[in-house]
């Protein structure tokens, strides 16, 4: 049965990849990039200029070295966003085993259909245990993703759970031009501050969250086996599970609301109700 936002009225068709985004995504991209070009004029204006204006106030002035250090880590933003780039290639290469049709091929498979079914092209696909999270990324004219081992050696009954969801996302990150230099340039810009990074970092967590649903919707209880473990998850009842989280919600404040904000890991909890909100969180 599929589910719509409030547990209860059925979903009888299927969302267009091309609306998958969150709809908040792209305003909360162009808002965090105006303040944080706003954030560093100020800051440079008051560096260069405000030296008067910071010596009469010593409860500010403390902060002057602080500011050097978040305007070079801004500023140095496109050397940052290259490097990364440049260095998870090279792990692909030379720490990673490359998955196709005669290396792990029902893994293979599982991209290929995801592929076919949003009009990509297959991007190559790496396995290694040297990144902590499954990621995706583009360098030059290659598109990659890199399975982390971490994400399935915990739990090894919900191997094929786990791979088909993981994908299903990865392959809505690049869909979605996240692992473009544009998004990752303005990533490794606000890393630094985290009430901007923290966002959008969500909000493309959502995003990415609506293409696992839609790719794989079979496989949501991916999510929750960090919560339930792999021997449990296929006999959590989902809508007690749905239950508690309309309770605690109603419960949480306005404060508790904008905390999690600032967290670098979105957690579950709100991944789980923005799929509701949208309606596609299937329960079989």
């Amino acid at each position: 049965m599929t589910v719509s936002s409030s547990g209860a009225v059925p979903i009888v068709f299927a969302p267009d990849p091309r609306h998958l985004r969150h709809p908040l995504e792209r305003r909360v991209a162009i808002l965090v990039s105006a303040i944080d070009v706003l954030l560093v004029m100020t800051v440079v204006g008051i560096l260069l200029w405000g030296a008067e204006w910071l010596e009469a106030r010593p409860s500010l002035a403390k902060y002057q070295s602080h500011a050097h250090v978040l305007l070079a880590l801004v500023l140095g933003a496109p050397v940052v966003a290259t490097f990364l780039r440049r260095r998870r290639r090279m792990l692909a290469q030379e720490e990673s085993i490359r998955i196709s049709d005669t290396q792990l091929p029902e893994v293979h498979a599982v991209l290929v259909k995801h592929c076919r079914r949003v009009g990509i092209p297959i991007p190559e696909l790496y396995l290694s245990d040297s990144v902590e999270h499954t990621t995706s990324f583009s360098w030059r004219h290659h598109h990659c993703i890199i399975l982390s081992t971490h994400d399935f050696a915990t739990f090894p009954d919900a191997f094929d759970d786990v791979v088909d969801f993981v994908l299903a996302r990865e392959v809505g990150s690049i869909s979605l031009g996240h692992t473009s230099y544009r998004n990752e340039l303005l990533a490794s810009w606000v890393a630094p501050i985290p009430f901007l990074s923290g966002p959008l970092n969500h909000l493309r967590t959502f995003s990415r969250d609506r293409y696992g649903a839609f790719l794989a919707p079979r496989s949501f209880r991916a999510m929750i086996v960090a919560a339930s473990g792999d021997r449990l998850r296929d006999r959590v009842d989902l809508e007690t599970y749905f239950a508690q989280l309309d309770e605690e919600t109603d419960s949480s404040g306005l404060l508790s609301s904008i905390i999690w904000l600032f967290k670098k890991r979105v957690p579950l909890a709100h991944r789980v109700q923005e799929l509701r909100r949208a309606g596609m969180l299937r329960v079989d």
